[in-house]
């Protein structure tokens, strides 16, 4: 069997490198999205292809620690500079597997495998953008193969990499203009020449890069953090909502996906090896995300504000929505909850929940379930992390998952988050309805001092419907605002929810 104590050092080091410049990284992040999550992103991309190696024994292989790694960090890729730093190395690991290992690859299959890991993460994003981290993995793979000849060694050709590549770091500052008005180089070309100065350090030794000058990520008088107001008009790159999900399909199914979410969005990013595609886009229409994303087959589908996200804290408590109502996941999601669409409860996986988790927070959340196999599955998570920290609401109806995040959306600073989201639960009461005697159903729930009414309509299901309902809760419920959400769920038909007023 293949040592791979170095090949496990390189990667966990590569993931550190990022977790240390983590708040740096996210600071500078202005391209795409101004929505300062790059280093956490690309972070948490790098942990999940870590601990799915982990879980091998020591004695594993040098190719199931790469075949590990490759599908982690692919399964936990998230937004579009974790996707992209995902294909990248598992092209880069994948080239070296095929040439003997890390330890064993020469120089020339050094500069090959950058080369390949260069075209797979361009050919990761539908259109390319110079002044990105594409430009800093073409130059590395340049420097390396433009280092080659017959005295140079391992060393000498990944430390040229290096060098080509914080030559690039330094000119995203010129050729991207939002960096240039921000005044600082590409936050996802940063991340990846974090990777290559850990892999020269692996390679060619610990003090391989000392002697050479770093690039200054912050550059001139310009400011490295952005606002609110600019990420309301964020420009070509700018849908509003991040969706992202992972499709089991063929070569050629991702050619159709990657079209389907071209003509709904930008900054559209899918990686995919052994049958399994990750997708990202973003969107202004999230719901025809989640479409496409049914569409192939996706069983779960992660839907975030990008605005919202970027202004919450993540030392803050964060929500986390699970619902199989793909039509609430807009709503949801501008309350500020990270939403995880699961339109079969059954099939949730528990990757899937953990990555809502993290996304939603690095110190505590609160998640409220739509489903009663949603909320178990959330409570057995719970019962097996301390960090973040969880809360898992108690209820399970999706009347009650829209009235929670919106108690949320309301709170009162100070006090205790999960409290007033399980007050407004608690307050909610719920039912469904077949839809031939809606208005009946709803009038058995309603009293003078009814304040809400949720009703949240399955696929197929016409909203004229809720005109009845209105008409009977002028008499009974003179106060009440009726709400209608189509939930694009499959039965029954209206799910029903009733809050009164306070007493």
């Amino acid at each position: 069997m293949s040592d791979t104590a170095n090949l496990r050092r390189w990667l966990e080091s590569g993931a550190k490198s990022v977790k240390g410049a983590r708040t740096k990284l996210d600071a500078i992040n202005v391209f795409p999205v101004p929505d300062s999550d790059t280093g956490t992103n690309m972070y948490l991309t790098l942990q999940e292809g870590n601990r799915a190696i982990s879980k091998l024994p020591k004695g594993a292989s040098h190719r199931e620690v790469v075949a590990a790694f490759v599908r982690g960090a692919l399964m936990g890729a998230r937004g579009n500079s974790g996707v992209i730093v995902s294909q990248y190395l598992s092209a880069f690991l994948t080239s070296i597997d095929d040439r003997g290992g890390l330890d064993k690859v020469g120089p020339a299959g050094i500069a090959e495998a950058l080369e390949i890991a260069s075209d797979a993460a361009y050919g990761a994003v539908v259109d390319p953008v110079e002044g990105t981290i594409l430009s800093v993995a073409r130059a590395a793979a340049k420097g390396a193969s433009d280092t080659l000849s017959p005295s140079a060694d391992r060393s000498t050709v990944i430390v040229a990499a290096v060098l080509s590549a914080r030559t690039a770091l330094a000119r995203t500052n010129k050729d991207l203009p939002s960096a240039e008005a921000a005044g600082v180089v590409d936050a996802g070309a940063a991340g990846l020449v974090l990777q290559l100065e850990a892999l020269a350090e692996n390679i060619a030794g610990p003090d391989a890069l000392s002697s050479l000058d770093e690039v200054d990520w912050e550059i001139g008088s310009g400011r490295s953090r952005v606002g609110k107001d600019e990420l309301s008009s964020v420009g070509p790159h700018g849908g509003a909502y991040e969706v992202m999900f992972v499709v089991a399909h063929d070569k050629d199914a991702g050619v159709s996906l990657r079209e389907d979410l071209v003509r709904i969005g930008d900054s559209v990013a899918l990686t995919g090896l052994h049958g399994l595609w990750q997708a990202h886009v973003h969107t202004d229409t999230p719901h025809l995300a989640v479409e496409v994303a049914q569409a192939h087959s996706a069983r779960q589908m992660l839907v975030r504000n990008v605005a919202l996200s970027h202004i919450a804290d993540r030392a803050s408590t964060g929500i986390v929505a699970l619902t199989r109502c793909p039509g609430l996941a807009e709503p949801l999601a501008d309350a500020g909850a990270v939403v995880l669409v699961v339109p079969d409860p059954q099939a949730l996986k528990p990757r899937a929940l953990r990555r809502a988790v993290k996304d939603a927070s690095g110190r505590a959340a609160v998640v409220v379930a739509g489903h009663p196999a949603l909320r178990a599955a959330a409570l057995e998570l719970a019962d097996k992390r301390r960090k973040p920290e969880l809360t898992v609401l108690d209820c399970a109806h999706e009347a009650q998952v829209v009235a929670a995040v919106a108690a949320s959306a309301l709170a009162t600073p100070g006090q205790d988050l999960a409290e007033q989201m399980a007050e407004a639960a608690a307050a909610t009461v719920v039912g469904s309805s077949s839809g031939d005697a809606l208005d009946h159903d709803v009038d058995l729930l309603l009293s003078r001092s009814t304040e809400v009414v949720t009703l949240v309509l399955a696929d197929g299901v016409n909203p004229s419907v809720a005109d009845a309902v209105r008409i009977s809760a002028r008499a009974s419920a003179p106060f009440a605002d009726v709400n209608v959400y189509r939930g694009g769920h499959l039965e029954p038909a209206v799910l029903i929810g009733v809050e009164d007023m306070p007493s």
